[in-house]
Order: C-alpha cells, then structure tokens, then sequence
C-alpha cells in the first residue's frame, strides 16, 4: 500500500528501495590517497512492480494516468522501517505490458517505475559536519586581495602571498 498525491492505493505490488548517499562534485581523491566525501544527503528511491488483476484494471489505469503526468514531482508516502516516509518525487520512466486476450479483450499489467526524491531525506547540520571533524569555515566577510585563511593549530589565520613577480632565483 501506498499513497499518491493524497490517494491510498491498495494495488498488490513489490516494493523495493534504495538509500543513495550522495557526494558532491568536490568529493574525490586526495593526493596523500585518502577519500574526501562530501556528502549532500541520502536521497530515497524506490521502484514499484504493480500487480495489479484484471479487476482492478480501473484502479491501475487511473494511477497509470495520474504517474504519467508531465509535472516536476507528486508527494508520495512509502513504507519506512516500520513506519512510513513522505518525500517529493520525480517519475521517470513508467514500463508495463499489452496483454491481448483475442475475443476476451486486452488490457495493460505489469507496470513497473522507479520514483527518485527531488530534495534529500537526511543532511547533515553544520554542527554534525564540525563534529566529524571537518574544518569549520572562516568567519570573515572578506579576505583581502593577494592573503589566503589557513587553518592553523584550530584557528583560521589570514596569511600573506609572495608576489610571484618579486621572487627572485
């Protein structure tokens, strides 16, 4: 079971989802070969195989319709560790399968999609990034031209650059 944009449905589907912690584009590889991970958030995602029988083909056809809409995101509510979890979601790709059943009829099963969150579930906090650590950031409103603010023994010091220009050899 699941909600759509403020409607339960209580289509049969297996439900299965990811937790991506994502890093920045900064994250990477220092040169002492350590990890610099800069991480964003956990963005939650989960992929819905619906299995939906020919009596409840209307129920499947209107959420068909509803998931196919061209919009930036419907609210969703899954199930969350013995809870449930509300997130803003993006569909992106919808699959399902033409059954033709000749003088019986026809009709569409098999619907599968995958929902990714436009924001992240968790952060972390400021203090949580000092915590771990990390260097805070240099509490100055402007740093004059040709200095730098390194952090030395706790404390940011404004340090001053050799003109390259005057350096001689």
């Amino acid at each position: 079971m699941f909600t759509v944009d403020g409607v339960t449905w209580s289509i049969p589907c297996k439900v299965t989802r990811t937790a991506k912690i994502q890093g920045s584009e900064i994250s990477g590889l220092l040169l002492d070969n350590s990890y610099f991970n800069d991480v964003q958030g956990t963005y939650m995602e989960y992929e819905l195989a619906i299995g939906a029988t020919r009596h409840q083909m209307g129920q499947y056809y209107q959420l068909y319709e509803i998931l196919t809409q061209p919009v930036d995101g419907h609210s969703f509510v899954f199930p969350y560790n013995g809870d449930t979890i509300t997130m803003t979601a993006r569909v992106e790709e919808i699959t399902d399968e033409y059954h033709d059943l000749g003088a019986l009829g026809n009709y569409w099963y098999n619907a599968a999609f995958r929902i990714i969150a436009n924001h992240p579930s968790k952060e972390m906090t400021l203090e949580a990034v000092i915590t771990r650590g990390l260097s805070p950031l240099p509490e100055v409103q402007s740093v004059a031209e040709g200095t730098i603010m390194q952090l030395t023994n706790g404390e940011w010091v404004e340090l001053t650059l050799t003109d390259a220009d005057e350096v001689e050899y």
